[in-house]
C-alpha cells in the first residue's frame, strides 16, 4: 500500500494542481463572461441564453464524454479540452466588437463541453490513478483545491475587470487553461485498469437492457445518489440566481459586498470539509456512509433556506459556513461512492451523473429566474431547496436504513442465484 501511494503521489499532485488552475479559470470566466455579455448586448435575456447554451452543451456532452473516456486516453482528452477553452477565449479577444456576440455562442458550447469532459475524465480516472484505498482522501483533496480556486476566481474577477478590463481577464483565463494543460502533460502512468482475459474494451456484456442491470449490486444505491445530486443541483441553482436579488434588497448600496459575505464563508466551509475528510480518510480509508450523505444534503438545503430569511450578518456567515461544510462532505462521499462501481462501467456512469447534474442546474436556473419575477428570493429558494430536502429525505428512508431493518429481498435474490 505504501508503494502504491508513493507511485501515485506525484501524478496526483499534478492532477490536483491542474484541477485547481482549471477551476480558477472556470469561476473567473463565469463572472467575467456574464458581465461582458450583458455589457456588449445590453440584454439580460441574451445573458441568460449564453448561460443556457453553456449548460445545454454540458448536458449533451455528459454521455458523449463517457463514451470518449472509455475509448481514448483521458489525459489527451483533458488537455484537448483545456486547449480548446484557451483558444476560444483568445479568439474572443481577437474578434472585432461587431462579431463578438456570435463568437460568444461558440464559446459557450466550448466551455460547457470541455468542463464536462474534464469532470467525467477526472471522476472516472481517479480510481486508476490512486487505487481504491486512497480514493476518498484524493477526492477530499480535490474538493479542497476546488474551494480555494473558487474563492480566488470569484474574488479576482471583479478586480481584474475593474482595473484592467475584460480582455485582460479573458487572457488570464486562457492562460489558466494553458497551465492546466501543461501540468497534465507531465502526468505519467494514468492508464485504464487492466481487465481480465476474455473481456472486451467495455467489459463483459451484461444480460438485460435495463440500466440497473448494467451496474454492480450497488447500482440502485448509486442511481439514487445521482438522482439526489441532480435535485440538489436544482436547489443550488435557485440560490445562485436568487443571491444577486437578495443582495440588492439586503444591502442596496453595496450588494457585491453582501454577496461576498455569503459566498466566501460557503467556500471556506467546503475547504474545511475537504481537509477534514482527507485527514479522516487517511486513517479510516473508506467513504462516508449513505446515511451521512443524505444527512449532509438535508443539512445543506436547510441551511441555505435559513440564510435567505434575513438573519443578522454574523448568523448569515455561520449559516453559509455550515452549508459549505455540508456541501463539501456530500460531494466527496457522493463522488467516492460513484467511483466504487465496476471500472469498465465507470466512464458511462460518470457521464450520466454529469448530464443529470447539468440538467438539474439548468432547469433550476430557468425556473428560478422566471419565479423571481413573481416571488421573493426566500420563497424561490425555499421551494427549490425544499424539493431537494424531500429527495434527500426519501433517499434516507429508502437506502440508509440499518441492514437489520431492511426487507430480505437481497438475501432472497442471492439464494436464487446460488448454485
Amino acid at each position: 500500500m505504501r508503494s502504491t501511494e508513493g507511485s501515485s503521489a506525484r501524478p496526483l499532485r499534478l492532477v490536483i494542481a491542474a484541477h485547481a488552475v482549471s477551476t480558477y479559470g472556470s469561476f473567473l470566466n463565469m463572472v467575467a463572461l456574464g458581465l461582458f455579455t450583458l455589457e456588449i448586448t445590453g440584454s439580460a435575456a441574451y445573458t441568460g441564453i449564453f448561460m443556457a447554451v453553456r449548460l445545454c452543451a454540458g448536458f449533451v456532452m455528459g454521455p458523449v464524454a463517457g463514451m470518449l473516456v472509455g475509448r481514448y486516453a483521458r489525459v489527451r482528452l483533458m488537455v484537448g479540452g483545456d486547449l480548446l477553452a484557451a483558444g476560444s477565449l483568445v479568439l474572443l479577444v481577437a474578434t472585432p466588437s461587431a462579431a463578438q456576440p456570435t463568437v460568444l455562442h461558440a464559446l459557450a458550447v466550448v466551455l460547457g463541453g470541455s468542463q464536462t469532459l474534464w469532470t467525467v475524465a477526472l471522476r472516472s480516472g481517479l480510481p486508476h490513478l490512486v487505487g481504491p484505498e486512497n480514493l476518498a482522501r484524493a477526492n477530499a483533496n480535490l474538493v479542497a483545491a476546488r474551494s480555494v480556486a473558487m474563492l480566488l476566481g470569484f474574488g479576482s474577477a471583479g478586480i481584474l475587470v475593474t482595473l484592467f478590463g475584460y480582455h485582460t481577464a479573458f487572457l488570464l483565463d486562457a492562460t489558466s487553461y494553458a497551465v492546466s494543460a501543461l501540468l497534465l502533460c507531465a502526468v505519467r502512468g494514468w492508464r485504464a485498469v487492466t481487465r481480465p482475459a476474455g473481456q472486451g474494451a467495455q467489459g463483459p456484456r451484461p444480460r438485460g437492457a435495463g440500466l440497473g442491470r448494467l451496474l454492480p449490486p450497488v447500482g440502485a444505491l448509486v442511481l439514487a445518489m445521482v438522482a439526489v445530486r441532480s435535485v440538489d443541483a436544482f436547489g443550488s441553482a435557485s440560490h445562485n440566481v436568487g443571491l444577486p436579488v437578495y443582495a440588492s434588497l439586503a444591502w442596496p448600496d453595496t450588494p457585491a459586498a453582501f454577496a461576498a459575505l455569503f459566498t466566501t464563508p460557503w467556500a471556506i466551509g467546503s475547504l474545511a470539509a475537504g481537509r477534514w475528510y482527507a485527514r479522516r480518510a487517511a486513517t479510516a480509508g473508506h467513504p462516508g456512509s449513505p446515511a451521512a450523505f443524505g444527512v449532509a444534503t438535508c443539512a445543506m438545503s436547510l441551511l441555505f433556506v435559513l440564510a435567505f430569511t434575513g438573519p443578522p450578518i454574523w448568523l448569515l456567515v455561520l449559516l453559509a459556513l455550515g452549508a459549505g461544510m455540508a456541501d463539501g462532505y456530500a460531494e466527496i462521499s457522493y463522488t467516492t461512492r460513484l467511483q466504487a462501481v465496476e471500472p469498465s462501467r465507470l466512464p458511462q456512469l460518470a457521464g450520466l451523473a454529469s448530464a443529470a447534474q447539468n440538467a438539474g442546474f439548468g432547469i433550476g436556473m430557468i425556473l428560478s429566474a422566471f419565479a423571481l419575477d413573481r416571488l421573493a428570493p426566500l420563497a424561490v429558494v425555499a421551494l427549490a431547496h425544499g424539493l431537494a430536502l424531500v429527495a434527500a429525505g426519501a433517499f434516507l428512508v429508502r437506502h440508509a436504513r440499518p441492514p437489520a431493518h431492511r426487507p430480505s429481498r437481497q438475501s432472497t435474490q442471492e439464494a436464487e442465484v446460488a448454485p
